[in-house]
């Protein structure tokens, strides 16, 4: 991954980019932050904030016209944010610190004029430890002075001038000025600001043609070398935030010119104007904002109060409805920045590889984010990175993959063709989870479509390989890719019906070729199978898989109105629906958070649920949702609350349920009898209650449990307690070892007592195929590691 990625995705994300308030703001002040600030009661950091971008706030705070205001989302509510109000809270109630000027520099700069663009000017230079004089025809501040009282109290323009007194400013009245004065002193200083809103002042006065007063808006830069001027502006122009800009403006032109850097460097963020940022304020029902008793000199309660009107106008979107997001407490941008860094590093510690691994890739960020911006497929290119660098180790996928490997394993895996037919027209996939979990309705559907199509219809069992392609393998992937190409080539290339709409993205991804349809567009034209529909009202949710399938969305809507069936759809549903955890191996790498997905997705609801992706049911329902699949509706094996109480199945009965499906179906439509070494029974087995979540957990299975048993028996265990009747057996059948703490009784049986697995290789540990090329093969060559 380049830079260039990097800041391509970067762009996308605009959270960072400024409110309105402060973009249309000509000094850009942080009004977000102050407002913020000043509602917690945290006075003098406003006041700080207020410093960091408003030239002399002693007089800035008290003239600012509050431009921010037409600009403020809140005005569509009741009324904008009085920002001025703060402003001058802050200047009363914070704290006065005197001002802080960078080491001395051998640069000079004269500044012409005593308004306000030429004090501005002054504060930011001086500050920058330039020497500066100010050239002023009358008193300093003659101009502001005049000002009423009521828009600028006297003992304001004292504090400024005193400030700036403070921070080493040579201040020079001048008699009279003449073109001769202005070209000797263009001579005698590096560079030149010349204020001409000070009344005192005039372009005709200083020799200034109107050629010379055509400025580059954001340099201030005359035509005239190292010449730099403010013009005055009319009173509908807002004269005094307009002039503290253009004074702000000079003093970084010249601060420039001084250092040797051309005026116009890096100024691109400097211009007042609209936001990339597309906020989504936190509103509030409208209520009238109430005034304070003197708006010149609000109190505490009233400034905080105004204060808390802000509606800290953010993008956020997607922090609010995505679990991953949120769980990491951070947005796109910055996650991007984190993951790259990840990627980059050469020596040390990976820390960002559980964050990269725990997106579900599901792309509801891509379309909640108004530019766009995917998380999802961010990680998976830097995942895909990682891997192939071998940065990324196998053991947050490596389960998933097994288990991908066993189901498309001869064990599991078969294509038969319908029982007496040599040809076939269509060919139903119905992917490694629907029959691992309902085998009984996977075997119906199968009976149904061969009753209902035409051309005769073919059954495929295997896993399409979306596990390999989410783990970042595209070896792995395209072997598993090529394995369905072939068997669908040597069938005859039918038209495969889709039961998954995980599968259905991984087919269009990487076997184009193959024309798909999905199980539900088939069903929705077929007869019904049941006409029966439940009377209780069901949440209906749809798979992330599914959010741009339109035909996958209408036709479950379709078959569930045939049906008579009353849904109601959560709160994010269709091209917004949120993900169960399973997609992009989520829950694989990171089961804490996996169950975050789940829990979210079953709070939205609140309701039971009706999925019709089988691992969308099965999650939401062991986050203790209950809910039924569509084919509990279409093709019911129990009662509708014993259907809708279904526990999910366990890692070690979906892989018995493959099984079943596998051997039932071809003893059942085609007559076949498993080979004998398929019939080879495991040793009798009972696992204590309470150590079955932690087996689930950990990932190991009944048929693990069996193997470390049987190996035993064979060779003996490592440990005994034979007086007890306890052994402790090990064995590293692949790049896992497993113990397993067992009880052996007199009539053959096991009891298990403990179990538990690592990665570290312990002398003495038998292994049984621990170089498998059925596993390393996969992994290790793809840049998986021990």
């Amino acid at each position: 991954m380049d830079q260039e990625t990097l800041r391509e995705f970067e762009s996308r994300c605009t959270q960072e980019e400024p409110p309105a308030c402060q973009s249309f703001c000509p000094l850009h002040v942080e009004a977000r932050t102050l407002a913020g600030q000043v509602a917690a009661g945290k006075v003098n950091e406003a006041r700080k904030t207020l410093e960091r971008h408003m030239p002399i706030p002693p007089l800035g705070g008290w003239l600012c016209e509050g431009p921010c205001k037409e600009h403020c989302l809140r005005k569509d509510l009741d009324q904008a944010l009085d920002l001025p109000l703060l402003e001058r809270f802050c200047l009363r109630a914070g704290r006065t610190l005197p001002p802080l000027a960078l080491p001395a520099t051998p640069h000079r700069a004269a500044l012409v004029g005593s308004g306000l663009s030429s004090l501005a000017a002054a504060w930011e230079l001086t500050r920058k430890g330039h020497r500066i004089c100010l050239f002023h025809p009358g008193p300093p501040g003659a101009s502001l002075r005049a000002l009423p009282p009521e828009l600028l109290p006297p003992e304001a323009t004292d504090e400024a001038l005193k400030q700036l007194a403070a921070l080493k400013l040579s201040f020079e009245e001048i008699p009279k000025v003449s073109p001769l004065w202005l070209e000797r002193l263009c001579l005698d200083f590096q560079a030149v600001f010349v204020g001409l809103d000070d009344p005192a002042l005039s372009a005709e006065s200083l020799g200034l043609r109107p050629e010379d007063l055509l400025l580059n808006d954001i340099t201030r830069e005359s035509p005239r070398k190292n010449l730099f001027l403010a013009l005055p502006q009319p009173p509908s122009k807002r004269p005094f935030i307009e002039a503290l800009s253009a004074g702000k403006k000079a003093a970084a032109s010249v601060d420039r010119v001084l250092n040797g850097v051309a005026p116009g460097t890096a100024r691109e963020k400097e211009a007042a104007g609209p936001t990339r940022l597309r906020a989504f304020p936190e509103t509030e029902r409208p209520k009238p904002p109430s005034r304070p008793a003197d708006p010149l000199r609000p109190s505490p309660e009233e400034a905080g109060e105004e204060a808390r009107r802000c509606l800290n106008c953010n993008c956020l979107e997607c922090l609010k409805k995505c679990v991953y997001l949120r769980h990491y407490r951070a947005y796109p941008k910055k996650y991007a920045r984190e993951i790259y860094n990840n990627i980059s590093t050469v020596f040390g510690i990976r820390k960002a590889n559980s964050m990269i691994n725990s997106c579900a890739e599901c792309g509801l960020c891509r379309e909640i984010c108004p530019s766009g911006a995917d998380m999802g497929s961010f990680c998976a290119q830097a995942r895909l990175e990682m891997v192939a660098d071998r940065h990324m180790p196998v053991s947050a996928h490596e389960f998933a993959l097994e288990d991908m490997l066993f189901s498309n394993s001869p064990e599991i895996s078969f294509l038969r063709f319908q029982p007496g037919l040599e040809k076939i027209r269509w060919l139903f996939f119905p992917g490694c989870q629907l029959p691992a979990s309902m085998p009984e309705a996977a075997g119906a559907v199968y009976a149904h479509l061969c009753s209902g199509l035409d051309g005769g219809v073919g059954l495929f069992f295997s896993c399409c390989g979306a596990p390999a392609r989410w783990s970042g393998r595209p070896a792995l992937t395209g072997r598993v890719a090529a394995g369905i190409r072939e068997a669908w080539e040597k069938a005859g290339r039918p038209r495969m019906i889709l039961a998954c709409a995980s599968c259905r993205l991984f087919f269009r991804a990487e076997l184009p070729e193959i024309e798909t349809v999905t199980l539900w567009s088939i069903l929705k034209d077929l007869p019904c199978p049941s006409e029966k529909a439940e009377p209780e009202r069901l949440a209906l949710h749809d798979p992330c898989a599914s959010r741009h399938d339109r035909a996958t969305l209408e036709s479950v809507r379709a078959i569930l109105n045939r049906l008579g069936q009353a849904t109601e759809e959560p709160p994010l549903s269709g091209r917004l629906t949120r993900c169960c955890g399973y997609g992009g191996l989520a829950d694989q790498a990171n089961p804490a958070l996996g169950l975050l997905y789940a829990r979210q997705r079953a709070e939205d609801t609140g309701q039971p649920l009706l999925a019709y992706c089988i691992m969308c049911r099965d999650r939401l329902r062991a986050a203790g949702l209950p809910g039924l699949h569509l084919l509990d509706l279409l093709f019911p094996a129990s009662t509708f609350e014993a259907a809708l109480e279904r526990p999910s199945p366990g890692l070690s009965e979906r892989r018995e349920k493959r099984l079943l499906f596998r051997r039932g179906l071809l003893r059942k439509l085609w007559g076949e009898s498993p080979p004998k070494e398929e019939n080879m029974p495991e040793p009798p087995l009972e696992i204590a209650e309470e150590l079955l979540p932690r087996l689930e957990d950990s990932r190991i299975l009944r048929s693990d449990l069996a193997a470390v048993i049987r190996h035993a028996a064979l060779h003996g265990p490592l440990f005994a307690q034979p007086e007890k009747g306890i052994f402790l057996a090990a064995l590293r059948p692949r790049q896992v070892t497993f113990w397993v703490e067992y009880e052996e009784r007199p009539d053959g049986s096991y009891f298990i007592r403990n179990a538990w697995r690592h990665r570290m290789l312990v002398p003495g540990v038998p292994g049984e195929g621990a170089e498998s090329p059925a596993t390393l093969e996969g992994f290790a060559a793809e840049g998986g590691r021990v």
